[in-house]
This record gives structure tokens, C-alpha cells and sequence, in this order.
């Protein structure tokens, strides 16, 4: 099954918006491929609802509930410092140690690694178009 990463700009447009984000999210949570996350990207993702958008804790917890349901939580262990933005390289280290196939992102700075040790790095458009082609 293809292992899938969706960063925390992914995971938050996919609570407002019902564009491609929400597509990645929705059908990676319906079992079309396997989501990866880890504990360090959660807690951006809460800090970011919490503090920027005043999202309600109640919903919060709500959509942290699914996502450590329906998400593969990984234990980080490697250190790679690959990406200009310092803070984006959690992202890097839980995608190799999750063994991710793809990170989807609209982030600049990971999209222009494209690929690192095999792991493709998308837009979520882009993810999508790649997924169809599959079928």
C-alpha cells in the first residue's frame, strides 16, 4: 500500500477548505493508501489551529482523535537537516522513517527538494493526478 505523509499546511487547509488537501486527507482516512504522521507534526498541527486560528479544542481533539486513529504514527529517530527551513525537516525525518512513498505539501521549501532518498514530494493537485493514474 502506498504510504502517504501530508504535512501540517495539508492537514489544516483539509479542515477549512474542501479542495485537493481535503481529497489527500479524506481518502487516505477511507483506506485508498496509508497516512503517516508523527507526534512532533501533531502537535504543530494543534499549536497552529490553536494559536493562529483559534480553532475550538473541542474540534481539535476531535480531529486529533481521527488522525491517530486512521494515521500511522511514527517513531522519529533519524536526523537529516536537508531542507532551508530548519522546522520543515520533521517532516523529512518522518517521512524516511515512516518509509513514505510521497510527502504532500504545498511548502516551497520541500517542494523544491522534489525527492529525497526516494520519497517524492507533491502537491496535493499533483498527488492526486498520480493516484487517478493508478487506478
Amino acid at each position: 500500500m502506498i504510504r502517504v505523509l501530508p504535512d501540517t499546511n495539508i492537514i489544516i487547509s483539509s479542515v477549512f477548505w474542501r479542495g485537493n488537501p481535503y481529497e489527500v486527507v479524506r481518502r487516505g482516512i477511507l483506506g485508498e493508501y496509508q497516512l503517516v504522521i508523527s507526534a512532533e507534526i501533531l502537535d504543530e498541527v494543534v499549536d497552529k489551529l490553536r494559536n493562529k486560528f483559534k480553532f475550538p479544542e473541542e474540534n481539535i481533539q476531535e480531529l486529533i482523535d481521527i488522525l491517530m486513529t486512521y494515521c500511522h504514527i511514527v517513531d522519529v529517530t533519524s536526523k537529516f537537516d536537508v531542507v532551508r527551513d530548519k522546522k520543515d525537516n520533521k517532516i523529512i525525518q518522518c517521512a524516511f522513517d515512516g518509509k513514505a512513498d510521497y510527502i504532500v505539501t504545498g511548502d516551497p521549501d520541500l517542494l523544491d527538494l522534489k525527492e529525497f532518498k526516494g520519497i517524492k514530494i507533491i502537491k496535493a493537485k499533483e498527488f492526486l493526478e498520480k493516484i487517478k493514474e493508478n487506478i
